[in-house]
């Protein structure tokens, strides 16, 4: 959703995407595939995610990470209650 109204950027993809998946633990691999993109691009927007305390990461191995929506994160309260205003207003568009 945020990708159609800004404009095409993977790090826009990943962010709706976990807000569609709020409780979804997802690596690497999983997140390039559910956004159709390639790993090694996921990989270098997680990081930022991470910083802006969008995400959070637990390990589940010797070096491999999943990630999560940081649900505790006000901006993830904001953007998804904007996210949600944003489906009605294009719903009630379509009508």
């Amino acid at each position: 959703m945020y990708n159609e109204l800004f404009g095409p950027s993977i790090y826009l993809l990943v962010l709706d995407m976990f807000l569609e998946n709020p409780d979804e633990y997802m690596n690497v691999r999983e997140v390039a595939r559910k956004v159709d993109k390639n790993p090694g691009s996921i990989s270098r927007i997680l990081p930022r995610l991470l910083e802006e305390g969008i995400l959070q990461q637990i390990q589940v191995g010797k070096s491999m990470y999943a990630y999560h929506l940081n649900s505790e994160n006000e901006l993830i309260h904001l953007l998804t209650e904007f996210r949600e205003k944003l489906q009605k207003f294009k719903n009630k568009s379509r009508e």
